[in-house]
């Protein structure tokens, strides 16, 4: 365990009662009609229990489907929580013999791909990246009760709440954060990789709802499906509209090539 996290009680959100199961099966494989594993990365403060719908849904279909459980529950720092993701991601493709993967990221999971992605090697290893309500240029102090963090006290609070929370990671998540400038610094979306952002706008933790969108990317409110559904951030992973938006653009992309930028 490292120091950090023995010398401190875990956040809170790290010893709340898991959501579910989804046990890897380390004998599925790729196929002709699906090429590329899938990877589903979790977000803060929950498991990969969180894919069990899911993760479900592909294998009925044929996917090969894998989910890590990382970083005390995504807690510790991304660069930690990466180099777990990324050490597992190297075994999902030496097992399956595959060349890249697709990944599923909600919420922090989506940064934690792109820290393996841009600062690791990952995007050469990467097909297609699907983030769900990504804070993928940050989240404003506090999410909807920013307002609350104007005052130097108000901001000591919302310091409080989000490391007796989400833990370390939580600072890396705000908007101009030294990680997240360091993500977009050089541009968003990266060659070779297609890219798919769902958000929804009903979301009470990335604020603005925006942030959940990349230059390049194919960026898709999940209201555009339901325009009347009032789908919160951490039901995005099990959510049956979200769910279903996730498989279409599995299947609308798993057999092309990457020919640049516009991901229409």
């Amino acid at each position: 365990m490292p120091k950090e996290v023995m010398n401190h009680t875990l956040p809170l959100s790290a010893r709340l009662p898991a959501r579910g199961l989804f046990e890897d099966d380390w004998r599925a494989r790729p196929s002709k009609k699906h090429p590329y594993p899938v990877v589903l990365i979790h977000g803060t403060g929950v498991t990969k229990g969180d894919w069990m719908e899911l993760g479900q849904d592909l294998r009925e279909e044929g996917y090969a489907v894998f989910a890590p459980d990382f970083g005390f529950r995504s807690t510790v720092l991304v660069e930690e929580s990466a180099e777990q993701v990324g050490a597992y991601i190297h075994a999902v493709l030496q097992v399956c013999e595959a060349k890249k993967v697709i990944l599923v990221g909600h919420s922090q999971g989506g940064i934690i791909a792109r820290y393996w992605m841009h600062h690791m090697g990952g995007a050469k290893h990467t097909h297609h990246l699907i983030s769900l309500a990504v804070p993928h240029h940050g989240t404003l102090h506090g999410g909807v009760m920013n307002p609350l963090s104007k005052t130097k006290r108000g901001s000591e609070v919302m310091d409080s709440l989000i490391s007796g929370f989400f833990g370390q990671s939580g600072f890396q998540m705000l908007k101009d954060s030294e990680l997240i400038n360091a993500l977009n610094a050089k541009g968003e979306t990266l060659e070779g990789v297609h890219y798919s952002c769902i958000a929804t706008r009903t979301d009470s933790v990335i604020q603005p709802v925006e942030s959940g969108f990349l230059d390049g990317a194919r960026n898709i409110y999940l209201q555009q499906v339901d325009r009347n559904a009032m789908v919160l951030h951490e039901d995005l992973p099990y959510d049956p509209r979200a769910r279903q938006l996730v498989h279409a653009e599995i299947r609308r992309l798993e057999h092309t090539p990457w020919r640049g930028h516009h991901q229409h």
